[in-house]
């Protein structure tokens, strides 16, 4: 097999939360990394004869893990979830994950998210922004679709 050449990097990943009012909100601008798990809930089974494990697939989850920078401006990624949070909790918002950028042809990875935890880390002696970390767990199904817009 010839070497990729069209490997590419998270730079210009985009992510896209709902505010309170449903509206899709960039929060990219305030945050750096975001990792998902996808998962299949399997079964396992041995039968007389055969000694290797067999599985059936009963079903899909995953988590989306996000960190956002804490800062103190409006309508970004820390007010956003922090609303979420604590003024409207248990709700779910659809979360969006554009991969490698929000252009055509990128991997549109979203979701009906809840949040499951929001980490906030206080480190007096860490000089860059707080971090805040939130596991949020699918309410349905994760979906994957081509970007067409």
């Amino acid at each position: 097999m010839a070497r990729t050449t069209t490997g590419r990097n998270a730079c210009d990943v985009a992510i896209w939360i709902d505010d309170a009012a449903g509206t899709p909100t960039d929060v990219s601008g305030s945050m750096n990394q975001a990792r998902m798990t996808f998962t299949n809930t399997l079964g396992e089974f041995v039968v007389f004869g055969y000694d290797a494990v067999n599985r059936l697939c009963c079903g899909q989850d995953g988590t989306f893990e996000l960190d956002i920078w804490y800062t103190t401006t409006a309508n970004e990624g820390k007010d956003l979830v922090f609303i979420w949070y604590f003024v409207t909790p248990c709700t779910p918002r659809t979360v969006s994950i554009y991969l490698p950028d929000k252009n055509v042809g990128s991997d549109h990875i979203y979701a009906e998210m809840l949040i499951e935890t929001m980490d906030v880390v206080a480190d007096r002696g860490d000089a860059k922004p707080m971090p805040v970390t939130l596991r949020l767990v699918p309410n349905g199904v994760i979906n994957k679709v081509t970007d067409a817009t």
